[in-house]
Protein backbone atom coordinates (compact mmCIF):
# COMPACT_ATOMS: atom_id res chain seq x y z
CA UNK A 1 0.00 0.00 0.00
CA UNK A 2 2.84 2.42 0.88
CA UNK A 3 4.68 1.56 -2.35
CA UNK A 4 1.57 2.29 -4.43
CA UNK A 5 1.02 5.58 -2.58
CA UNK A 6 4.69 6.55 -3.03
CA UNK A 7 4.60 5.80 -6.75
CA UNK A 8 1.39 7.81 -7.06
CA UNK A 9 3.07 10.79 -5.36
CA UNK A 10 6.08 10.56 -7.69
CA UNK A 11 3.80 10.55 -10.76
CA UNK A 12 1.80 13.54 -9.49
CA UNK A 13 4.98 15.53 -8.71
CA UNK A 14 6.50 14.66 -12.11
CA UNK A 15 3.35 15.82 -13.94
CA UNK A 16 3.32 19.02 -11.88
CA UNK A 17 6.96 19.82 -12.71
CA UNK A 18 6.41 19.06 -16.41
CA UNK A 19 3.34 21.27 -16.45
CA UNK A 20 5.25 24.15 -14.87
CA UNK A 21 8.11 23.76 -17.36
CA UNK A 22 5.76 23.76 -20.34
CA UNK A 23 3.82 26.77 -19.13
CA UNK A 24 7.03 28.74 -18.61
CA UNK A 25 8.27 27.71 -22.06
CA UNK A 26 5.07 28.89 -23.75
CA UNK A 27 4.83 32.12 -21.75
CA UNK A 28 8.33 33.40 -22.39
CA UNK A 29 9.03 33.90 -26.08
CA UNK A 30 12.72 34.44 -26.83
CA UNK A 31 13.73 38.03 -27.62
CA UNK A 32 14.48 38.83 -31.24
CA UNK A 33 18.14 38.98 -32.13
CA UNK A 34 19.21 42.48 -33.09
CA UNK A 35 21.47 42.61 -36.15
CA UNK A 36 25.18 43.34 -36.01
CA UNK A 37 25.99 46.77 -37.40
CA UNK A 38 28.91 45.83 -39.62
CA UNK A 39 30.38 48.80 -41.52
CA UNK A 40 27.22 50.15 -43.18
CA UNK A 41 24.40 49.13 -45.53
CA UNK A 42 23.68 48.58 -49.19
CA UNK A 43 20.33 50.14 -50.09
CA UNK A 44 18.09 49.25 -53.01
CA UNK A 45 15.41 51.87 -53.69
CA UNK A 46 12.43 52.09 -56.03
CA UNK A 47 14.24 54.79 -58.01
CA UNK A 48 17.18 52.61 -59.03
CA UNK A 49 15.43 49.24 -59.01
CA UNK A 50 12.11 50.20 -60.67
CA UNK A 51 10.44 48.46 -57.73
CA UNK A 52 11.32 45.09 -59.28
CA UNK A 53 12.79 42.01 -57.68
CA UNK A 54 16.46 42.00 -58.67
CA UNK A 55 18.11 38.60 -58.40
CA UNK A 56 21.74 39.08 -57.36
CA UNK A 57 24.20 36.16 -57.30
CA UNK A 58 25.78 35.36 -53.92
CA UNK A 59 29.46 34.38 -53.80
CA UNK A 60 31.71 32.87 -51.13
CA UNK A 61 34.43 35.27 -52.34
CA UNK A 62 34.10 38.20 -54.78
CA UNK A 63 33.35 36.60 -58.15
CA UNK A 64 34.27 33.09 -56.95
CA UNK A 65 32.26 30.08 -55.72
CA UNK A 66 28.66 31.10 -56.32
CA UNK A 67 26.47 29.94 -53.42
CA UNK A 68 22.97 31.14 -54.33
CA UNK A 69 20.77 34.07 -55.31
CA UNK A 70 19.69 37.12 -53.34
CA UNK A 71 16.36 38.90 -53.75
CA UNK A 72 16.67 42.68 -53.52
CA UNK A 73 13.07 42.93 -52.27
CA UNK A 74 13.84 41.16 -48.98
CA UNK A 75 15.72 42.64 -46.03
CA UNK A 76 16.90 39.40 -44.43
CA UNK A 77 14.47 39.18 -41.51
CA UNK A 78 15.08 42.68 -40.14
CA UNK A 79 11.72 44.17 -41.11
CA UNK A 80 10.94 44.80 -37.43
CA UNK A 81 14.06 47.01 -37.23
CA UNK A 82 13.70 49.04 -40.43
CA UNK A 83 10.42 50.64 -41.51
CA UNK A 84 11.29 51.64 -45.07
CA UNK A 85 9.42 53.36 -47.91
CA UNK A 86 7.69 51.02 -50.35
CA UNK A 87 10.10 49.61 -52.90
CA UNK A 88 13.15 50.16 -50.69
CA UNK A 89 15.16 47.32 -49.17
CA UNK A 90 18.56 46.99 -47.57
CA UNK A 91 21.22 44.59 -46.38
CA UNK A 92 23.78 45.19 -43.65
CA UNK A 93 27.36 45.17 -44.95
CA UNK A 94 30.20 43.56 -43.00
CA UNK A 95 33.05 44.21 -45.47
CA UNK A 96 33.93 45.85 -48.80
CA UNK A 97 36.37 45.00 -51.60
CA UNK A 98 36.22 47.47 -54.48
CA UNK A 99 32.68 47.34 -55.89
CA UNK A 100 31.90 44.17 -53.92
CA UNK A 101 30.15 44.14 -50.53
CA UNK A 102 29.79 41.30 -48.06
CA UNK A 103 26.23 41.24 -46.69
CA UNK A 104 24.23 39.42 -44.03
CA UNK A 105 21.66 37.84 -46.35
CA UNK A 106 19.33 35.97 -44.01
CA UNK A 107 18.00 36.13 -40.45
CA UNK A 108 20.48 33.44 -39.38
CA UNK A 109 23.30 35.93 -39.97
CA UNK A 110 24.91 34.06 -42.88
CA UNK A 111 27.17 36.17 -45.10
CA UNK A 112 28.08 36.25 -48.77
CA UNK A 113 29.47 38.67 -51.33
CA UNK A 114 27.39 40.56 -53.90
CA UNK A 115 28.19 43.12 -56.58
CA UNK A 116 25.36 45.71 -56.44
CA UNK A 117 26.72 47.66 -59.47
CA UNK A 118 24.16 50.41 -60.21
CA UNK A 119 21.29 48.44 -58.62
CA UNK A 120 22.09 49.45 -55.05
CA UNK A 121 24.42 51.84 -53.27
CA UNK A 122 26.49 51.64 -50.11
CA UNK A 123 25.76 54.01 -47.22
CA UNK A 124 27.56 54.47 -43.95
CA UNK A 125 25.39 54.23 -40.84
CA UNK A 126 25.63 57.98 -40.36
CA UNK A 127 24.48 58.67 -43.93
CA UNK A 128 21.58 56.24 -43.57
CA UNK A 129 20.37 57.19 -40.09
CA UNK A 130 20.45 60.94 -40.78
CA UNK A 131 17.83 60.39 -43.52
CA UNK A 132 15.41 58.49 -41.28
CA UNK A 133 13.20 59.02 -38.25
CA UNK A 134 15.01 56.97 -35.60
CA UNK A 135 13.76 55.12 -32.53
CA UNK A 136 15.28 52.86 -29.88
CA UNK A 137 14.47 49.18 -30.27
CA UNK A 138 12.34 47.34 -27.70
CA UNK A 139 13.85 44.87 -25.25
CA UNK A 140 17.13 46.70 -24.59
CA UNK A 141 18.90 46.89 -21.27
CA UNK A 142 17.88 49.94 -19.27
CA UNK A 143 21.16 51.78 -19.87
CA UNK A 144 20.44 52.04 -23.61
CA UNK A 145 17.25 54.04 -23.06
CA UNK A 146 19.10 56.90 -21.39
CA UNK A 147 19.30 60.22 -23.20
CA UNK A 148 22.49 61.83 -21.89
CA UNK A 149 23.78 65.37 -21.98
CA UNK A 150 27.05 63.97 -23.38
CA UNK A 151 28.46 60.40 -23.40
CA UNK A 152 29.27 59.62 -19.78
CA UNK A 153 27.54 62.77 -18.49
CA UNK A 154 24.23 63.30 -16.68
CA UNK A 155 20.96 61.76 -17.82
CA UNK A 156 18.44 64.13 -19.40
CA UNK A 157 15.54 61.68 -19.66
CA UNK A 158 14.60 58.04 -20.18
CA UNK A 159 13.56 57.30 -23.76
CA UNK A 160 10.84 54.87 -24.83
CA UNK A 161 10.81 52.71 -27.99
CA UNK A 162 7.92 54.83 -29.35
CA UNK A 163 9.90 58.10 -29.00
CA UNK A 164 11.16 59.36 -32.36
CA UNK A 165 14.32 61.33 -32.94
CA UNK A 166 16.59 62.62 -35.69
CA UNK A 167 20.24 61.60 -35.77
CA UNK A 168 22.52 64.62 -36.05
CA UNK A 169 25.85 62.78 -36.00
CA UNK A 170 27.58 59.60 -34.86
CA UNK A 171 30.68 59.32 -32.68
CA UNK A 172 31.90 55.76 -32.17
CA UNK A 173 28.96 53.92 -30.55
CA UNK A 174 27.10 57.12 -29.66
CA UNK A 175 24.66 59.26 -31.65
CA UNK A 176 23.70 62.87 -31.08
CA UNK A 177 19.94 63.09 -31.55
CA UNK A 178 17.20 65.70 -31.68
CA UNK A 179 14.01 64.42 -30.04
CA UNK A 180 10.43 65.30 -30.98
CA UNK A 181 10.48 67.63 -27.95
CA UNK A 182 13.37 69.59 -29.56
CA UNK A 183 15.79 68.26 -26.95
CA UNK A 184 19.35 67.46 -28.02
CA UNK A 185 21.21 64.64 -26.30
CA UNK A 186 23.16 61.44 -26.84
CA UNK A 187 22.04 57.79 -27.02
CA UNK A 188 23.86 54.59 -27.92
CA UNK A 189 23.18 53.46 -31.50
CA UNK A 190 24.97 50.13 -31.01
CA UNK A 191 25.74 48.08 -27.91
CA UNK A 192 29.02 46.72 -26.56
CA UNK A 193 28.66 43.60 -28.74
CA UNK A 194 28.27 45.69 -31.90
CA UNK A 195 24.54 45.01 -32.26
CA UNK A 196 22.15 47.72 -33.38
CA UNK A 197 20.13 49.49 -30.67
CA UNK A 198 18.21 51.86 -32.97
CA UNK A 199 15.70 51.27 -35.73
CA UNK A 200 14.02 53.50 -38.28
CA UNK A 201 10.38 54.57 -38.52
CA UNK A 202 7.74 52.79 -36.43
CA UNK A 203 6.99 49.06 -36.50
Amino acid sequence: MIDVYGRFLVIILTLFVLGMTCSVGFAASPPRMRPYTGIGLVVFSADNAQNQDLQLPLYAEPGLSRVGMLSSLKISGNEWVFALPEGTSLFIVSARKGDWVKVFYDDAGREAWIEPQNKGHFQSWEQFLKLQAGRLLPGLQQQYYQLLERPGRKQLKVMLPKDKFRVLKLENSWSMVLTDQSQIGWVRWRDDDGRLTVGTGMK
